[in-house]
């Protein structure tokens, strides 16, 4: 028998240890959060497509979102933290080029949500944050390990009439390095107001199949992400 080896699981074993050799500060933090997802494409390929450029594209709109995380402190200036959110639901749209594709197709659907996604995306942070353990603020930097699915996806009927009829979507996960910056105001001993800007490496392949006939393009997402939540010390 194989055992494989999850890095998300591995990320979050420092979450689940205790001991006396650990500051014992648990933190949860809630708020608000927009996701810039700053999306490329590539041109699509496939069936009834120019190759290898069709022309054919889209981009993922912007989306805000419910945030919490639970944090873990290590000790005055580290602290575990994994933070999620409520999964939110990008709108796609079609992102054509007139210098290839017919002028009656851009003019119609040029813009157009094609599709909606639903991306969920987990990331364990190692924080570390700068001056006194007695300031009441504290700037600091995370690194870690963020992963992406995307979940929920379905083709609009704008996106089924581009695509020639009812159209099944299917994107591939996404594991890659994260990084964030931000402040930390503490208002006294149990509450906080947390502030940060965080970013993560995303990559995606779409497929879309429509009457047996796939289209695929890659996706690659430079986010931006941006979070406002008050934290409760315990």
């Amino acid at each position: 028998m194989t055992f494989r080896l999850n890095p998300l699981a591995l990320a979050l074993v420092p979450l689940m240890l205790g001991g006396t050799a650990w500051a014992q500060d648990n933190i949860v933090r809630v708020g608000y959060t927009q996701v810039q997802p700053n999306s490329s494409a590539s041109d699509a390929t496939g069936p009834f497509l120019l190759q290898p450029n069709s022309g054919v594209s889209l981009t993922v709109k912007d989306q805000s979102t419910l945030f919490f995380s639970y944090a873990r402190k290590l000790d005055d200036r580290l602290e575990v933290e994994l933070a999620m959110g409520l999964p939110p639901t990008h709108d796609i749209a079609a992102k054509l080029n007139p210098a290839i594709v017919p002028g009656y197709i851009v003019s119609a659907y040029q813009g157009q949500t094609i599709a909606k996604i639903r991306q969920f995306a987990p990331t364990v942070f190692l924080n570390y944050s700068f001056g006194d353990s007695n300031s009441a603020l504290r700037p600091f930097v995370g690194v870690g390990v963020n992963y992406t699915k995307f979940d929920k996806r379905s083709s609009t009927n704008i996106g089924n009439s581009l695509n020639g009829g009812p159209t099944d979507i299917q994107l591939s996960d996404s594991w890659g390095l994260a990084a964030q910056v931000g402040l930390d105001y503490r208002i006294n001993d149990k509450w906080s107001i947390h502030g940060s800007v965080a970013t993560a490496r995303v990559k995606t392949t779409l497929t879309a199949t429509t009457a047996g006939a796939a289209r695929v393009m890659d996706i690659t997402f430079h986010p931006v992400v941006l979070t406002v939540a008050a934290g409760y010390r315990f």
